[in-house]
């Protein structure tokens, strides 16, 4: 009797003992959100005209002022491109598949060259490829590649700008409607920050980013042509369009890379609607008239020109757009910052474990540093996973993730256990029980 007494008391003693205790209780103490302190710079804006400024990764933009829709002359081809490469992917490098030039877009070719448009010779039956035909047109801007690449997409050049026009909404270009290919027509029209939406589109396609980065070109017919973006290749610049009409006025994007603590970041600046340096008067096309109500004299009267204005040569028309826009991304690139959104054993909530009548907590801390990068003012978001944490954990214990974002910045870090999670002695757990 009395050795079943003993077992009897010994399994009721390991029955307390061995008794799982309950789960610990979780909890968060992230902020959920973290700010970049400061406010940012007062941006040199442009006098005249329009301009805007991006930073893709930030979700960062920001403008002049008020944005009517302007004529944005050559920065059409950017939305070209991007409505090609996204119906014809082009891995970065490669050539894609062989376009044959036909008998209308020679056509096109002599029509164009008749109005002195922006062109690269081409002959019937001469074959290029994808990858040359998105050089010629964003680096040497030629209208009639422009043409060829929306015939060879769509089958004609109205199917191909209702493609375009698609696409500009799909980004949000409200302010945005094409009516050609190659931007040559007025009725082509954007404004500053709609042009960066298309652009920051573009440059997030590697083969696009890969093509205005280029300073120059070589292509059959005309061998090797610079970058009509001089500025491509020095100081960071990476892109990307520039054009120009009478209507338009110069207009230009420029993308700079910026390395910030190791790390690269793409920014944007956009000016449209610049002066431009006054055309170049030859004197044979001078002649002398007088006003219809001036006697006639001897050879006397005004000195005009036969030549029309728009059809005057402009040697430089980027002569004074160029330092407005240098500025304008020298100054956006300067005032991204690192912040800071975590660091090493940063506290960032608590295990409970409860019994005794206490309350047993253990730190939750994040297991690296973290940071991004962020615009003076912007607010990153933040967001912790705790997974259930069994009892007696021990220390360094993964038990969830802080996530941390801004724009398309995410970084992630790991959440560990402070120290072990404690656990009463048997002796306690034998008198008091479960």
């Amino acid at each position: 009797m009395a050795v079943l007494l003993a077992g009897a008391v010994a399994a009721v003693a390991a029955t307390r003992i061995n008794q799982p205790l309950a789960h610990p209780a979780t909890h968060s103490a992230l902020p959920t959100e973290v700010s970049a302190h400061g406010t940012g710079p007062a941006l040199p804006w442009p006098t005249r005209g329009q301009g805007a400024v991006a930073v893709p990764s930030l979700g960062y933009a920001d403008q002049s002022g008020p944005e009517p829709s302007v004529p944005i002359a050559s920065l059409t081809k950017m939305t070209n491109a991007v409505a090609i490469l996204r119906d014809h992917p082009l891995p970065a490098g490669a050539a894609g598949p062989s376009i044959t030039i036909t008998t209308a877009d020679v056509a096109e070719y002599d029509n164009e060259l008749h109005n002195d448009e922006s062109t690269i010779p081409i002959r019937f039956g001469e074959v290029l490829s994808e990858r040359q035909m998105l050089e010629a047109m964003l680096i040497v801007s030629a209208n009639d590649i422009a043409y060829s690449l929306a015939v060879w997409d769509a089958g004609s050049e109205l199917a191909f700008v209702a493609k375009m026009n698609a696409l500009a909404a799909s980004l949000g270009a409200t302010g945005t409607h094409y009516v050609d290919a190659s931007g040559y027509e007025s009725g082509s029209v954007s404004t500053a920050s709609d042009c960066l939406r298309v652009a920051a589109a573009g440059m997030a396609d590697p083969s696009f980013a890969e093509v205005v980065a280029m300073p120059s070109v070589t292509l059959p017919m005309v061998g090797t042509l610079p970058n009509i973006v001089t500025e491509v290749g020095s100081n960071g610049v990476v892109g990307v369009k520039s054009g120009y009409t009478s209507q338009a006025g110069a207009c230009l994007i420029l993308a700079g890379v910026r390395s910030v603590q190791g790390r690269p970041v793409l920014v944007l600046a956009a000016v449209l609607g610049q002066p431009t340096p006054p055309p170049i008067v030859p004197a044979s096309t001078t002649t002398t008239t007088r006003p219809a109500t001036a006697p006639p004299s001897n050879g006397s009267g005004t000195t005009t020109t036969t030549t029309p204005p728009d059809d005057l040569q402009i040697p430089d028309p980027f002569r004074f757009t160029r330092p407005v826009v240098e500025k304008l991304l020298g100054a956006t690139e300067a005032a991204v910052v690192p912040v800071t959104v975590a660091t090493a054993d940063q506290v960032v909530g608590a295990v409970t474990v409860t019994w005794g009548g206490s309350a047993h907590p253990v730190p939750i801390v994040t297991a690296d540093g973290a940071w991004l990068l962020a615009w003076p003012g912007q607010t990153v978001a933040s967001t912790s996973g705790l997974s259930p944490v069994p009892p007696g954990s021990t220390k360094g214990s993964r038990v969830g993730t802080a996530m941390f974002s801004l724009g398309t910045q995410i970084e992630v870090v790991s959440l560990r256990l402070a120290s072990t999670v404690p656990e009463p002695s048997w002796w306690w757990r034998l008198v008091h029980g479960p």
